[in-house]
């Protein structure tokens, strides 16, 4: 962090202290108050942008600069498009920035969009920082990244900073996955400001995204030559010599170095971990992840490289902890991120997160993915047990939220551990369940193929004690 930086992250953090006290000191100028936002915006502190916004509003309410950050906060963040309009209205022509806010309001088709941007660069001069940033946000938002990219030295030749408009193009390409051109972007900035060890660092990663380690490895090495304490760009290094198969010990030893010095780094940890995991020393790996969550129970991330490598003594024991850690409240943010395992097939951590909220809290909402990711990795017994637990101990079964293909998995699971009374009972039930009220009609289709399912089931176990499950399960 450099000293202007420094001297932001000083004035924003004197002004939340103001206000946590209950007391905002007029002693702030309107340059100060411009800042203070600008900062927040960077960290997405909306809580400080709208304060500043309200105080420079009472106290410089002449102020155009902050005319603009309030137009621009109530449009992209509270969605109030009318007052952000009839703000933006009373200084229609004035400047680049409010021609920017009127053409995101009326939101055009692409090819007036470029007609009206094309407009904005010919007409305007001198974009200051948040001009650029807002014109670069409105090309993303408009889908004008093709224009972006041709009128690239154009609008650069309209700033006033360029290295500002290098920077947030270098983000947007990354977003795209459009490595090459940010790699272009990026050495561009590099040349324009040599000594920033941060453009430096993001260009290395960029080379890497393109899996060119090579110049990634020199470009970090440039990074670290003007920053040799930056931990972060050790971890980059590391990272980029073990991906080479270089020198994983020295990688290794690298992120054993940082660790020395600072013990409770997040992405020193995780990192070492990993490495460790991929090289089959789990042992250790687990070790690295268990010792850092003592001090940090809450840290998600973590927890995600202990599902992955799947010790499911330590797995279930981290994820009490975490729940405890109160880092995730509601059911749908576990639900959400058990999905993210379901999505690659990563079926016993989905299943060990959702049997984690649910033995906690007794309630699940969405039975579905536990029980096919417990069916999936050969969990049967756990499905019985919940049946068991939660079907058979209820008189009405509907507050449950059960579907009918969690009732099939529940039917096989049954036949599976042996318990075919059972599973024949429940199939018979389900099989006289009236599905002509589901809706939508998708849903009804998948009532009636479950239900011709459980129709083969039945008649397997009526004329055979050994049910051909390999023949009929829809899972197998």
């Amino acid at each position: 962090m450099d000293q202007e930086q420094r001297r932001r992250e000083k004035l924003y953090m004197k002004f939340r202290a103001d206000l946590v006290s209950g007391h905002i000191a007029s002693g702030y100028d309107e340059n100060d108050l411009i800042e203070i936002y600008d900062y927040a915006n960077d960290i997405y502190d909306e809580y400080v942008q709208m304060e500043v916004i309200l105080s420079g509003a009472r106290i410089y309410p002449e102020s155009e600069e902050l005319a603009q950050r309030r137009a621009f906060f109530l449009y992209t963040t509270l969605s109030m498009t009318e007052g952000a309009v009839n703000i933006a209205l009373n200084h229609k022509g004035e400047t680049a920035l409010w021609e920017i806010l009127l053409l995101l309001v009326k939101h055009p088709p692409m090819e007036e969009s470029i007609k009206e941007m094309n407009s904005i660069v010919d007409t305007f001069t001198d974009f200051d920082d948040e001009t650029i940033i807002q014109l670069v946000d409105a090309c993303v938002e408009l889908e004008l990244y093709d224009w972006l990219k041709e009128n690239r030295e154009l609008i650069k030749k309209r700033c006033l900073y360029p290295d500002t408009f290098l920077y947030e193009l270098s983000q947007v390409a990354d977003g795209k996955r459009d490595y090459e051109f940010g790699i272009s972007v990026l050495e561009e900035l590099t040349m324009l400001e040599p000594f920033n060890s941060v453009y430096w660092h993001m260009l290395s990663q960029q080379y890497v995204n393109n899996d060119d380690y090579n110049n990634a490895l020199q470009a970090i090495d440039y990074a670290l030559a003007i920053d040799p304490k930056s931990t972060n760009m050790l971890v980059t290094k590391a990272q980029i010599l073990y991906d080479m198969n270089q020198d994983r010990e020295k990688a290794r030893s690298m992120m054993r170095e940082v660790l020395l010095e600072d013990p409770d780094n997040a992405l020193a940890n995780h990192t070492l971990a990993a490495m460790l995991a991929l090289d089959g020393n789990t042992e250790g790996a687990l070790a690295i992840i268990r010792n850092y969550l003592k001090e940090h129970p809450g840290d998600k991330e973590a927890i995600d490289h202990l599902l992955t490598i799947g010790n499911r003594e330590v797995d279930n024991e981290e994820l009490n902890r975490y729940f405890k850690s109160g880092a995730l409240s509601t059911e749908q943010e576990w639900v959400a991120w058990a999905d993210t395992f379901y999505q690659r097939e990563q079926y016993q951590a989905c299943a060990d997160i959702l049997l984690c909220r649910l033995y906690n809290t007794d309630s699940l909402f969405d039975w579905t993915q536990l029980l096919e990711s417990l069916y999936r990795c050969g969990r049967y017994s756990e499905v019985v047990e919940l049946y068991r637990k939660y079907v058979l101990r209820v008189r009405d079964i509907s507050g449950l939220s059960l579907s009918l293909p969690d009732a099939l998995i529940m039917v096989l699971s049954l036949l599976r551990e042996g318990y075919q009374n059972a599973a024949k009972e429940l199939a018979d039930f389900i099989v006289n369940y009236n599905i002509s009220d589901i809706n939508p009609y998708e849903k009804r289709l998948v009532a009636i193929g479950v239900q011709s399912v459980l129709r083969n089931i039945l008649e397997a176990i009526d004329s055979s004690h050994d049910v051909p499950l390999s023949s009929i399960d829809p899972f197998a």
